[in-house]
């Protein structure tokens, strides 16, 4: 479950990897950051620099979801999400078309570790994300809550 009512969208998309992807993030990271180098490019105002890396830092984490397949993403609501809709929704007399679904990892396996990632968001003008291992054992449901505790900065992995 997302628990951080001040993000904008309040969703995220995500996934269960079954390995941690900061290293692959890291190694792509340096591939683009090099690739990026070797280009000649003109100064650009520090502002400009900043939303670049920015944007760099986002596609190279986002690059570890290219061999997830399209039915292994899924989209995480926050758990407020609902009902700041539905009330929006009720007071113009419409129904509600946002629903939220509870996310059940389970395993078919004996214990082992299972990865709740999620694409880069921005959070307070940063891209973020969240990677959070998950301790699965077959046949028991894992609950897991997202909060701005678990939040990573992009710049810090």
């Amino acid at each position: 479950m997302l628990d951080v009512p001040d993000l904008f969208p309040p969703a995220v998309m995500f996934s269960i990897l079954d390995f941690d992807p900061r290293t692959k993030y890291r190694e792509r990271l340096n591939q683009m950051s090099e690739a990026q180098n070797q280009q000649k490019l003109e100064p650009t105002p520090p502002m400009t620099s900043q939303l670049m890396r920015q944007g760099l830092l986002s596609a190279a984490w986002d690059s570890t979801f290219h061999d997830v397949p399209g039915d292994r993403v899924a989209l995480l609501f926050d758990r407020n999400a609902s009902q700041n809709v539905r009330t929006e929704v009720e007071d113009k007399g419409a129904t509600p078309v946002v629903r939220v679904h509870v996310v059940r990892i389970v395993s078919t396996e004996p214990v082992e570790t299972k990865w709740l990632v999620t694409r880069a968001t921005r959070f307070e003008n940063k891209p973020v994300c969240w990677c959070k291992p998950v301790e699965v054992e077959k046949g028991k449901n894992a609950e897991v809550m997202l909060t701005r505790q678990d939040m990573i900065d992009l710049e810090t992995i």
